[in-house]
């Protein structure tokens, strides 16, 4: 629905959209998120299927004649190739892929006891096998006729059980084999770890194959696919068939079972036989005698595919503002032009998603509903000449009816099958910006934690949710530094540091600002872990770096004279050409050195081992001066401020928040000020948020101050203004 939508149908969507929110959330079944989110992986797959299938069926008069006559009889090949390579083992892939979601998902609840999440894809591809592989095959090689998209269901089904109990026999203590071999390969633990959980778990499955060959159940697939099938081998031409079939063709297909093999039957026996009848019937001047057929489904019902995902693709360009939900449908967008819908399927995904549940099903059933009332009336024709299913809309109408009536109502289902996943797409929208925030919210909390996993990472390679979304920055802030230095993603922000005695604005300090397009302003404490992550720190330090000195360059021209102050990162304070390129910079832009001020934390300045002084005093050397930021986390810090080369100290954050019922924190800030005034250091309160904290300040004789109370960081234009207006306030 567009942002233009009357106020009355946007209220209406809303209230419907949180009814099916609380109904349909599941934000806290994650063992159904891993599932969908293994789905997902294998879009690639569907995406590279999708091309070799169109390139075979390509619905252009002549086509094929035209490609036989260019390549020859075997034209079909590279598009077979292409499909039979990725269809064919998407069962497996999927899961693979859902394996591996189960395993993080457990190492991520279970951190102290994490498993090795490749044991638990090579035990269950090993199941698979056992339960896949004919009895017949000897040693001939194996057969996986159940590998594709027709063996879906029942593959992730086995997965899940021999992923559920190896995970749980990983569990049981005495299943542990110990293994102390010092200077051995790290995983080797691991592996031993795993090892008889694993063989316990394919030995379970061994005998479950077993038990199943005694009841004389040879294949797993084949039996639950017979079950299905058995009620419709008699089936006769009704309606109450032609919903039946709709209804479980489309819940099959949310389930990721391939509905049209399995209901197969149905196809051969009844649909298609009824088309070759009509045409019979037609062609002998005669009306049709069946109204359902395929052609009926195939133009009227599967618009874009099973489910009529053709209007949910027109749903989420009308309603969502998911930006991920909004490329898989780009993606899927030539596919489903051509009823190929599967990435729609397993992207978005649809498959298991339990918020397209009732649409997908009911959408189907609405369209064979008004579809059957359109034709049986006369209003619409029924669909009977030889139309290829992968023709797009109003082509396929125009060409099985031969009307434009046929063309209007296929036009009006695909709008009426857009109508009712609207609502459901926003509803999916909140569930998946509820999950991102989670995670999110997650990650900043690991950012500003400062803790490093054991690869040195902050980030990034985290297992979950979290870890996909850090790995997903990661790409984004690199796309980001790849662009000109102009780029309005990575900017800077200034919040003013006022002289409240003289009435001026002597500094501003330059905040790293990211505006995400879809998360927004990330905090700088995780677009700098992010950039630690995948090594881009020090490009993101002379990111930031220029940017600063370029706006001073430009205030000072619009004679706007304050000091911009920029925090000091530890690699730039490890790096031995830092302060030639100060010097680089300052000769660049003309400035002199009490343009800038340098912040350095607390921690860096005040290293036990004096790792940074050196770095620090060669900095100092260049006339440049240095202030430590967020002073007096340690008490024991006022001791060793004498032997750095400051200008300025910045009072922590903790002391103001609680300096005005806090005698105690009065004392420490009223001890530094003396202390600083008594070494000819500059003292500043950061984090001043209200009156009665700035009334105590100036009782300790502070008279720079910082913080919201002030002014929250800002732009570089509303940073000019705030520096005149309050330069000239009285």
């Amino acid at each position: 629905m567009s942002q233009d939508s009357p106020p009355e149908l946007g209220s209406w969507l809303a209230r419907l959209e949180g009814w099916l929110f609380r109904m349909f959330s599941v934000r806290e079944a994650p063992l159904l998120r891993a599932f969908r989110h293994g789905l997902m992986l294998v879009m690639p797959l569907l995406l590279a299927a999708a091309i070799g299938l169109l390139f075979i069926n390509f619905p252009l008069l002549g086509y094929k004649t035209f490609m036989a006559s260019i390549f020859g009889p075997n034209w079909k090949a590279p598009g077979l190739l292409i499909y039979n390579s990725t269809i064919q083992v998407l069962a497996l892939a999927a899961a693979f892929s859902l394996t591996d979601c189960f395993m993080n998902l457990h190492n991520q609840r279970n951190a102290a006891s994490a498993i090795l999440s490749s044991m638990g894809v090579l035990t269950v591809f090993v199941c698979l096998l056992i339960m896949m592989v004919p009895y017949d095959t000897g040693m001939q090689g194996v057969n996986l006729p159940w590998g594709g998209i027709r063996g879906l269901f029942g593959t992730l089904l086995i997965s899940c059980c021999a992923c559920g109990l190896f995970l749980v026999l990983c569990r049981i203590p005495r299943l542990r084999v110990p293994f102390y071999s010092e200077g051995a390969d790290p995983i080797l633990p691991h592996m031993f770890d795993t090892l008889l959980p694993a063989l316990c778990t394919m030995g379970a499955f061994i005998c479950l194959r077993q038990v199943l060959n005694l009841f004389g159940i040879e294949n797993l697939h084949e039996t639950f696919y017979n079950i299905i099938r058995a009620p419709f081998q008699d089936a006769d031409d009704s309606f109450g068939l032609g919903a039946l079939y709709t209804g479980l063709l489309q819940f099959c297909w949310f389930l990721g079972i391939h509905g049209a093999d399995l209901l197969d039957p149905i196809t051969h026996q009844i649909l298609l036989k009824n088309m070759q009848l009509n045409s019979l019937a037609i062609n002998s001047h005669l009306p049709p005698p069946h109204i359902f057929s395929k052609y009926f489904f195939d133009v009227y019902i599967f618009m874009g595919g099973s489910g009529a995902t053709l209007g949910l693709l027109l749903a989420i360009f009308l309603r969502s503002r998911d930006i991920g939900s909004r490329r898989v449908a780009f993606l899927s967008v030539i596919p489903s032009i051509f009823n190929i819908n599967e990435p729609l399927l397993f992207g978005l995904p649809v498959v298991l998603n339990p918020f397209f549940l009732l649409p997908f099903i009911l959408v189907p059933l609405a369209l064979l509903f008004v579809s059957y009332i359109a034709v049986v009336s006369g209003i619409a024709p029924l669909p009977v000449y030889q139309v290829d299913w992968t023709t797009p809309v109003i082509i396929s109408a125009l060409i099985a009816t031969d009307s434009w009536r046929g063309v209007a109502l296929q036009l009006f289902n695909l709008a009426l099958a857009a109508a009712i996943y609207v609502p459901f797409v926003g509803l999916a929208d909140k569930d998946k910006i509820a999950e991102r925030r989670k995670a999110f919210d997650e990650l900043v909390g690991i950012a500003a934690g400062n803790t490093r996993s054991p690869n040195g990472k902050y980030c990034t390679d985290r297992p979950g949710t979290a870890g996909a979304l850090a790995r997903s920055l990661a790409n984004d802030i690199q796309r980001s530094l790849k662009q000109t230095d102009n780029a309005a993603d990575i900017h800077l922000h200034y919040q003013p540091r006022v002289d409240f005695a003289r009435k001026r604005v002597p500094c501003v300090e330059a905040l790293l600002r990211w505006n995400h397009p879809l998360y927004g302003s990330i905090p700088a404490v995780l677009t700098l872990a992010i950039a630690h992550d995948t090594g881009l720190s020090q490009r993101l330090d002379s990111h930031v770096l220029h940017m600063a000195f370029e706006q001073q360059y430009a205030w000072r021209n619009e004679d706007i004279f304050t000091t911009v102050s920029i925090n000091l990162s530890e690699n730039q304070l490890k790096d031995s050409a830092f302060p030639a390129l100060l010097d680089a910079l300052y000769k660049r832009y003309k400035l002199p050195a009490d343009a800038i001020l340098f912040e350095v934390g607390e921690a860096l300045a005040l290293d036990p081992e004096a790792r940074y002084l050196p770095a620090l005093q060669a900095i100092h050397a260049t006339g440049v001066n240095i202030a430590v930021d967020d002073f007096g986390k340690g008490y024991q810090a006022i001791s060793h401020i004498k032997r750095l080369p400051l200008s300025e100290l910045q009072i922590d954050r903790a002391l103001i928040r609680d300096i005005v019922n806090n005698n105690s924190c009065q004392d420490v800030i009223g001890t530094i000020q003396e202390l600083c005034l008594g070494l000819g250091i500059k003292t500043s309160a950061e984090y001043v948020e209200n009156q009665k904290q700035l009334e105590t300040l100036l009782e300790l004789n502070f008279s720079a101050f910082q913080g919201y109370y002030f002014s929250v960081p800002i732009p570089a234009d509303e940073c000019k203004e705030f520096i005149r207006r309050f330069s000239s306030s009285p």
